[in-house]
């Protein structure tokens, strides 16, 4: 007898579950690779000492989605060239690497091209270098929000343009009235890249 109510719950558990496959939660692999240019602004040392723009590679993950939201994670380097030694000091570049989590809702518009918003926050690491010379390291927080167009290509490939806005939250130990300028930037990031489904 309790084998037929075990079975009758595991028949009832998969009708249910084959009704709505929007709320399953699939482990579905996506991979982008992209190339990306950052453009600092504001009253900061990133905008105000560096040249604009940093250019860098990203590599992002979405692996689990559910009702159209797609969970993943990216890593980010990229170099920006120091402009005003006055404020770079004796560095003449800062390496940027950004790791994030990443949540984006697919929006689709036709059969080829579908609008993804997405939101990010993550930890960044900012190194001052001079040649093979480290000059200090700067840790911080990238909060962002920002919007992706993907053109289908095939089964497995879509091209993409992605525009994202994010803040970097910085740690530096300075004097009270340099903090806002040490402490925070604003970047706007444009890239251009590939999708593997």
């Amino acid at each position: 007898m309790k084998r037929i109510y075990l079975v009758l719950l595991l028949v009832i558990q998969l009708g249910f579950g084959q009704k709505d496959k929007n709320n399953t939660v699939l482990f579905n692999a996506t991979i982008g690779l992209e190339v990306k240019s950052n453009y600092f602004f504001g009253d900061n040392y990133l905008a105000k000492g560096h040249k604009n723009p940093s250019i860098g590679l990203n590599i992002n993950c979405n692996f689990i989605e559910f009702k159209k939201f797609q969970f993943g994670v990216s890593i980010e380097r990229s170099t920006i060239h120091v402009m005003d030694y006055s404020i770079g000091g004796n560095s003449d570049k800062s390496n940027i690497a950004v790791y994030n989590l990443n949540l984006c809702r697919q929006i689709p518009i036709n059969s080829k091209l579908s609008l993804d918003p997405n939101i990010f926050y993550g930890q960044l690491n900012i190194k001052q270098k001079n040649g093979r010379k480290n000059y200090g390291i700067q840790d911080g927080k990238d909060l962002g929000i920002g919007v992706c167009l993907n053109y289908k290509i095939n089964k497995s490939i879509k091209l993409y343009s992605d525009v994202t806005l994010s803040h970097y939250f910085l740690t530096a130990h300075t004097s009270p009235e340099f903090e806002n300028y040490f402490n925070s930037s604003n970047c706007l990031s444009l890239s251009l890249g590939c999708k593997f489904l």
